[in-house]
């Protein structure tokens, strides 16, 4: 009986051993338990997408025909503070992983530690910019600096042991694990992969399969040759010939290791302020999806870079340094993508062949599959006209937002020295009256970042921004007191003019190469050639805007600089659907200049339709709720004489003219979405060549 119970033991163990989930790379073909497997993937990203909506994406990606999603993990997002780590709400990166393995998605992740992903600052931590941080603002980015690598180790301590138990290979569904990104841009450096590689393997184990990824021309310089982590390539329609493309991805991995790989095959592309909308060539990129897909026989594996792009609500957005043209990405993360901001299928908002068709078809004719049926398009209603009657100057809630007598310092710091991630901060001192000429001019020796607002005694002078003038000329004293809309700031002594400089930080470059600080960028800020001395800061993250005291509008004075302005949207059962929630709709913000918008409390994100293109902002159906709903907006400059918003049911990315083509794309672009556009914006300008592509370009 023992006998038959060890041997019916032995048997048991043997089928749990042959039963294990295996990945792995053989005969230069990706094999998933003992069979060939084709990679058909796409970028989700679950910190664009609000969380209730995560299962729906996932449906329709599943419905383009993909097995696998793309993800990046956002270090800013996971610890906003030194050692404070959230894994709750958007950033619940387990429930994400699982609902994905749930709805027969496998994964590739992408921890970082750098991701670009014109997420804020590359999803580096806001904190490393700031002096009370070990080495901040000091330590070299993406570099075997030790003061950096302390930092990585610590997180990815944290970050990589929540992994493991998601690889595939430990019952999970995560494919590759991907370190670094697209480092051949500011490579080579061998210590510094080498560590990442290194603490990697330690969490995950030897067996992980471990990735890289850059274009052609910089494998070289971004990963490391041979056996030790597989190199993959990315490139966009018609970047590069494919044979030369995975051709020298095949030359960097070892032999029969080199499955041939697209990881970021580009949908569309991205989107800043002041440019046209991304609205890239459908049939170019077909063309190119057969070929990668039929690229060794058909086994050629794609991710989709965005097969749903999402939303970049609150602070999340990034930016970059162009040429030395500072340019922010918009709210939006549409991307083109065949999966729209709102759930819908191809580019409802932007126009043109449906997108997510074509890529449906060609993917079903490739593999001969069913697919299964796409959902129902998204439930999207237009709530119609509502006037934010209430209104209440940034200064005037200053008591109420930073109470106290705020941050004292001989001279001015940059957001980051005050412990702030992001939002507004307001830096105020004093000045004699008499020390006021005629027409004084105040000089900022660095840029304010992003968008600057000068006022005197409460009085709005004059508006600055980061790529113009660090000069502003101020009116006399008497002129402002005299002016009707003149309603002194309560921190206004007799005989003193009260001068405040309020600034919104709209982006951190995600370039990863740069610490973009926020704020007053120099501390040395001069009237009439005079340094000005003493001052006071008040961060405002604006987290909360509980507290604010709301009046009719009549009651507020006018040029006053940034105001709140609030309404009320009554949702009725005609807004609710068959599933119980809230219709999505776009937010309509036309005739307004720059500023924030919030549904009941929740940061939707920058609007800028005076500058373009987008004159829209997604709101997710879970942010409504039936009854009254709470709508506030912070206007920077100009708000319509009526005040007046308008729930749509359409996105509207045509610019401030309503033109699509009015707006010109960025200075020095030979196109959208090239190589040297890529190259652009992610190489530092000392490591640029003077033409990133010449050698590369294809028809």
């Amino acid at each position: 009986m023992c006998a038959a119970l060890v041997g019916l033991l032995c048997l048991c163990a043997a089928a749990a051993v042959a039963a294990a989930p295996t990945f792995t790379i053989e005969n230069d073909r990706f094999i998933k338990d003992g069979k060939p497997f084709q990679i058909l993937s796409g970028s989700l990203h679950y910190h664009r997408v609000h969380p209730e909506q995560w299962e729906d994406r996932m449906q329709r990606v599943r419905a383009l025909g993909l097995n696998t999603i793309s993800v990046y993990v956002p270090w800013n997002l996971h610890e906003p503070r030194p050692g404070q780590y959230t894994w709750t709400g958007f950033a619940d990166l387990d429930r994400f992983l699982d609902l994905a393995q749930k709805n027969d998605l496998q994964v590739l992740l992408r921890p970082g530690p750098y991701i670009c992903a014109e997420w804020d600052f590359g999803g580096f931590p806001w904190w490393l910019a700031s002096s009370q941080v070990a080495g901040g603002r000091e330590l070299r980015l993406r570099s075997d600096d030790p003061r950096y690598l302390a930092q990585v180790d610590r997180w990815w301590s944290v970050l990589l042991p929540r992994i493991a138990r998601h690889l595939y290979i430990r019952g999970g569904n995560v494919l590759m694990v991907q370190i670094e990104n697209e480092f051949g841009f500011l490579g080579p450096n061998e210590a510094y992969l080498r560590h990442l590689l290194a603490s990697a393997r330690a969490a995950l184990g030897e067996d992980a399969l471990i990735y890289t990824t850059d274009p052609p021309p910089n494998v070289n310089k971004g990963s490391l040759y041979g056996g030790d982590v597989y190199s993959v390539v990315d490139f966009g329609a018609g970047w590069f010939d494919l044979g030369y493309a995975f051709g020298t991805q095949k030359s960097f991995n070892a032999p029969g290791k080199s499955p041939a790989m697209c990881s970021e095959f580009y949908t569309g592309w991205l989107t800043r302020w002041g440019e046209a909308m991304a609205n890239t060539s459908l049939s170019q990129f077909i063309t190119t999806l057969e070929g990668i897909l039929s690229y060794n026989d058909g086994s050629g594996s794609v991710n989709l870079y965005m097969a749903h792009g999402g939303t970049n609500f609150g602070y999340s957005a990034g930016g970059s340094i162009d040429n030395g043209v500072y340019w922010a990405c918009i709210t939006s993360y549409d991307y083109d993508a065949p999966i729209s901001e709102s759930g819908d299928y191809g580019q409802p908002g932007i126009g043109g062949p449906n997108k997510f068709d074509a890529i449906r078809n060609t993917i079903k004719a490739h593999t001969g599959q069913v697919l299964p049926t796409p959902p129902p398009p998204p439930h999207i209603k237009a709530f119609g006209r509502l006037a934010l009657g209430q209104r209440a100057t940034l200064l005037s809630q200053l008591p109420r937002l930073y109470p106290g007598d705020g941050i004292v310092s001989e001279q001015p710091l940059v957001m980051e020295e005050y412990g702030q991630p992001s939002g507004f901060i307001v830096y105020r001192t004093a000045v004699p009256v008499e020390a006021m000429a005629q027409n004084s001019e105040m000089t900022f020796s660095g840029s304010v970042n992003d968008v600057a607002t000068v006022l005197m005694d409460g009085w709005a002078a004059g508006v600055l921004d980061r790529n113009g003038v660090r000069n502003l000329l101020l009116p006399p004293p008497a002129a402002n007191r005299s002016s009707p809309s003149f309603k002194a700031s309560s921190a206004t002594k007799e005989g003193e003019v009260t001068l405040d400089v309020v600034i919104g930080a709209v982006g951190r470059s995600n370039q990863g190469f740069i610490f973009d600080t926020k704020g007053l960028t120099s501390p040395d800020v001069f009237l009439d050639g005079k340094m000005l001395r003493t001052w006071r800061a008040f961060p405002l993250p604006l987290d909360n805007l509980d507290q604010i005291e709301f009046g009719e509008s009549k009651e507020e004075p006018t040029n006053s600089g940034p105001t709140f302005y609030r309404g009320e949207l009554e949702v009725g059962s005609d807004a609710i659907g068959r599933d119980g929630r809230v219709a999505d709709a776009y937010l309509s913000v036309r005739g307004w200049t720059m500023g924030l918008a919030f549904v009941n409390g929740f940061n939707l994100g920058w609007y800028w339709p005076s500058r373009g293109p987008a004159n829209t902002m997604y709101v997710p159906g879970p942010l409504m709720r039936r009854g009254k709903n709470e709508i506030i907006l912070l206007e920077v400059e100009h708000a319509p004489d009526d005040a007046t918003i308008e729930f749509v049911a359409t996105p509207d990315f045509f610019g401030p003219d309503g033109l699509h083509g009015a707006l010109a794309p960025h200075p020095g672009a030979a196109g959208r979405g090239t190589f040297a556009d890529r190259a652009r914006l992610l190489t530092p300008p000392a490591l640029q060549p003077a033409a990133a592509d010449a050698n590369f370009a294809t028809t």
